[in-house]
């Protein structure tokens, strides 16, 4: 017994000290000294208690070298993953599973546009962000050549190469492509009115929404503008493997003084992000004289797209606008390189790429293009079984060079309102909701895209006719009357991948608008006070109260016949009395959603099939139209085309019930009161190589139940199955509120930490408090920073 105990011990510290040599080799350092050539002078990084780097520098070229060398010390293996999505080169790191992938983007044309939007980089004269553009490159090259690689090159045989400029640009493409909604859904809506009858569309929220869902706008008066202006299987389970998330929604408010308790403005921001370890963002606050911004990053992005200083703050949420559409070409009958274009031919232009792929030979793919865009049918599942013609995506973002960073850089140094809307206007694809407030009592919003001008006769979410000259577009709508609302008399801004209201000339702009029961749930919450605090607005930022929810269930209740929850009368009684609450001990959501889903699938699937119906569920159409064909009465939906018999609303709510029911005790016991909603939520955040049995166990990050919802303001969002359990699959990726009355005592929160390096104390240190609701300070505050750890960078 002595020797086994004796041997256990010894086997104790065996584990114990290989663990501390592998985690000092591959694990980062937050204090010392590191010498990095090209440093003009020494420069300090504090890292505080959360390991986010504060850096403080002589100048700007020395400080961004900094932020990148920290960036890629705590975040290169995200940066490795997020550029080669955008240059279409994941298979060469994870093999032949990725090759499709690669495929898809390579067509679609996001490392062609990063190669363009590189070369004029290269052609236009120096520039501030040009400068710190390539201090940060050279930074993220240094750590690479002479850093600590994180761990998985080595489970992968790999090194990574030289980060550049080019990465950059394929980054911007990738971010840009995550909010492309109009490839998961027009295919999908124009098979829908190709096989089905006008009437199950008119059923269907597609296009705009009712006049309480608008953002109401608040377009300033103007004089003339003297700035800048601009130039004028299925594709779901392909996405399932990309290693990297995709960007899903946002939140974002701003309360002027008029509604606070300080009398200064108070701002919120918290965007909606596929849940992924890491998470997306990485914090940083950098100082060198005349700068000094606390900016929230993406990996491989050298300047913060969220973040703030002492006279302003800016966020973000998704426009959702339609930026992109499908040409349907035809084919010239005597040549199949040549589409029709009114009384003329056009060619067909053909490039060939070449495919690297790891353990095999490197794969050929040739792409075509029409005038209107790539041909898509080779990559888009849904295009290929729906029609044999060529089908082009014309899509704004790769029409012209991405100018984001310029941007981005020139809105953390604006000076005044003014200043930020000119850096606003270079952004011209994809199009963001810039949220603005500032420490003169300022607060905007700004409808950020180049929007272009259809005609009349065109539905953006169904497929056009390429061969007619009059669908194309030539027509852009001036920035003056995108969306927008300054300073408005209500005392606050709020924008919530909604519907806007018509644009100053009128019209409505076609997107793909999320319903608005958060931006309603905002707007009432914020107008029915005025002594708003950093602290009293988390409770809105944190609830998870959907009303909409509660009335399909009371429609749905008024359709089924209440004997069937005898020895359930627990659960009847939890449905009645809902109020839209998604608390982990609530039972009503564990039985909504179940019957929910057996409700849709009863209305739907016989006129969709499978993959078609769970298309649908995973697009912005269920969550715009679900309450609408749940409570139209006389909607075609509700008959099964199966069947000879004509079945009506209440038939398939009655059938879905039962079913709903029977699950539930198969799935929790026949006891409600043990159906609580929290038995039935999974978080785990996904690390790239989780797909590789056993590495998920290592590498993800698995949170407490948290309150998934649909819709509520901390949108927990998951989707609806027949197996009632509910993986929460995106949420919010950061949590900031920054007060006016003190910026250096705003709060935030991260998902996982701010680390993906799995040796990293920060790995996943505020996994636990964001499940919580639990805030951390973004310090600021120069004499508490500098008692935190030091790194210093030398010459």
């Amino acid at each position: 017994m002595k020797k086994l105990l004796y041997v256990l011990i010894i086997l104790f510290f065996v584990i114990i000290a290989g663990y501390q040599i592998v985690k000092y080799q591959f694990g980062p350092t937050y204090s010392g000294e590191i010498e990095i050539s090209g440093l003009s002078a020494e420069t300090a990084v504090y890292f505080d208690d959360y390991g986010v780097p504060h850096i403080y520098a002589q100048d700007a070229k020395d400080a961004y070298m900094a932020l990148g060398y920290v960036h890629a010390q705590d975040r290169l293996f995200q940066m490795e993953m997020t550029r080669r999505v955008g240059t279409g080169t994941l298979a060469e790191l994870l093999g032949e599973d990725l090759v499709e992938v690669d495929k898809f983007f390579r067509t679609l044309g996001i490392p062609k546009h990063a190669a363009w939007s590189t070369e004029e980089w290269k052609k236009a004269g120096n520039s501030e962000w040009k400068t710190a553009t390539e201090a940060y490159v050279r930074g993220v090259n240094h750590f690479i050549q002479n850093g600590k690689l994180p761990i998985e090159y080595t489970l992968l045989g790999s090194k990574p190469r030289e980060f550049t400029v080019n990465d950059i640009h394929a980054i911007a493409g990738y971010l840009s492509f995550t909010f492309a909604m109009a490839m998961k859904t027009d295919p999908l809506v124009t098979y829908m009115a190709r096989t089905l009858e006008p009437e199950y569309m008119e059923v269907l929220s597609v296009h705009t929404l009712p006049e309480h869902h608008f953002i109401p706008n608040n377009y300033p008066e103007r004089d003339e503008y003297s700035g800048e202006m601009l130039v004028n299987d299925n594709l779901s389970a392909l996405l399932e493997k990309l290693p990297v998330p995709l960007l899903e929604g946002s939140n974002g408010w701003v309360i002027s003084g008029s509604r606070t308790a300080s009398g200064e403005v108070l701002f919120c921001n918290d965007t909606h992000i596929g849940f992924s370890q890491p998470s997306v963002w990485y914090e940083s606050h950098i100082e060198y004289p005349g700068f000094s911004y606390y900016g929230n990053y993406i990996s491989g992005i050298p300047f913060g797209f969220v973040g703030h200083n002492s006279h302003h703050a800016i966020g973000l949420t998704m426009f959702e606008n339609d930026d992109q559409d499908f040409y349907e070409e035809k084919l010239n009958p005597n040549n199949p390189n040549e589409t029709i274009y009114g009384d003329e031919f056009k060619p067909l232009k053909t490039r060939t790429e070449s495919i690297n792929v790891k353990g095999s030979e490197p794969v050929t793919i040739e792409i075509k293009e029409s005038i209107h865009g790539p041909i898509m049918n080779e990559v888009i599942p849904e295009i290929a079984k729906m029609t044999d013609n060529p089908v082009a995506s014309w899509w704004v973002y790769t029409l012209e060079p991405t100018r984001a960073l310029e941007a981005t850089f020139k809105m953390a140094r604006a000076k005044s309102i003014q200043e930020t809307e000119n850096a606003v206007r270079l952004i011209h694809s994809p199009g963001l909701n810039v949220m603005y407030g500032d420490k003169d009592g300022n607060i905007a919003w700004w409808a950020a895209a180049k929007l272009p001008l259809r005609s009349e006769n065109i539905n953006s979410k169904i497929f056009s006719d390429g061969s007619n000259p009059a669908n194309d577009i030539t027509q852009w709508i001036p920035f003056e009357e995108n969306p927008m609302s300054i300073n408005p008399p209500s005392g606050f801004v709020a924008s919530a991948n909604n519907q806007p209201d018509t644009l100053s000339n009128g019209i409505f702009y076609p997107g793909y608008y999320y319903p608005g029961e958060r931006w309603n749930r905002i707007a009432k919450t914020v107008t029915s006070r005025n002594d708003w605090t950093k602290d009293n607005i988390k409770t809105l930022q944190l609830e998870s109260i959907n009303e909409v929810q509660p009335m399909n269930v009371q429609s749905m209740l008024s359709a089924s016949d209440r004997s069937t929850f005898k020895g359930l009368e627990s659960a009847l009684s939890a449905l009645e009395s809902w109020k839209g609450y998604h608390d982990l001990d609530a039972i009503a959501p564990t039985i909504y959603y179940k019957w929910l889903y057996h409700t849709m699938h009863g209305m739907m699937a016989d006129e969709l099939g499978e993959e078609y119906f769970n298309n649908f569920i995973k697009s912005f159409m269920y969550i715009r139209s679900a309450s609408k064909l749940i409570q139209t009465e006389d909607s075609p939906w509700w008959d099964n085309v199966n069947t000879s018999q004509k079945e009506s609303r209440k038939d398939i709510i009655q059938a879905a019930l039962e079913t709903t029911l029977t699950e539930l005790k198969a799935q929790l016991g026949n006891n409600p009161e043990k159906w609580q909603w929290e038995k039935v939520v999974v978080l785990e955040h996904p690390h790239p190589l989780s797909s590789k049995k056993p590495l998920d166990k290592i590498f993800n990050v698995k949170a407490p139940a948290v309150a998934a919802n649909e819709e509520s303001v901390n949108k927990m969002a998951f989707t609806i199955n027949p197996d009632g359990i509910y993986k929460v699959n995106s949420g919010p990726a950061l949590r900031v509120i920054i007060d006016f009355t003190n910026v250096s005592a705003g709060e935030s929160i991260l998902p996982t930490g701010q680390s993906s390096n799995l040796f990293s104390p920060h790995y996943s240190d505020q996994s636990e408090m964001y499940a919580s609701g639990v805030y951390r300070p973004m310090l600021m505050e120069e004499t508490v920073i500098k008692e935190k750890r030091k790194l210093v960078l030398k010459p």
